[in-house]
């Protein structure tokens, strides 16, 4: 991959990841409930975790699926609620790195599902990402 492959993380530019593995899915919330659908995307995820973190402050997850404002991801350990993350989303044609914030953190099967709320700069957004 191209330096120029390595982009910062904005709605235009997960926008552009999910039109290239678009899949058909089944909505799993009752219309509403939601921003937008959730689209099953595997890939790894890039997680550095804020100083006084304990443990391991850089793993990797697997992406679970994806939004243009979040992702689920699963990860060995948990990340508490409201921690800010800094992240890197990588797939094949590119890579994309940013910042979110854990929403929730549940115990799965194997390890933990992480769901995270993108955290853009004002300038990244447009009128139509504000509904």
């Amino acid at each position: 991959m191209d330096a120029e492959e390595i982009v910062k993380l904005t709605p235009d530019a997960i926008r552009g990841l999910i039109d290239m593995h678009r899949v058909d899915a089944v909505p799993k919330q009752a219309p509403g409930l939601r921003r937008e659908e959730r689209w099953p995307f595997p890939g790894t995820v890039e997680v550095w975790l804020p100083e006084g973190s304990y443990g391991d402050r850089h793993i990797l997850a697997t992406l679970h699926n994806l939004s243009t404002h979040g992702l689920a991801m699963r990860a060995r350990r948990p990340i508490a609620k409201d921690t800010v993350i800094s992240l890197a989303i990588h797939q094949p044609a590119q890579s994309c790195y940013g910042t979110g914030i854990v929403r929730h953190c549940t115990r799965a099967h194997v390890g933990y599902l992480i769901g995270v709320e993108f955290t853009f700069d004002p300038e990244d957004e447009t009128d139509t990402d504000k509904r």
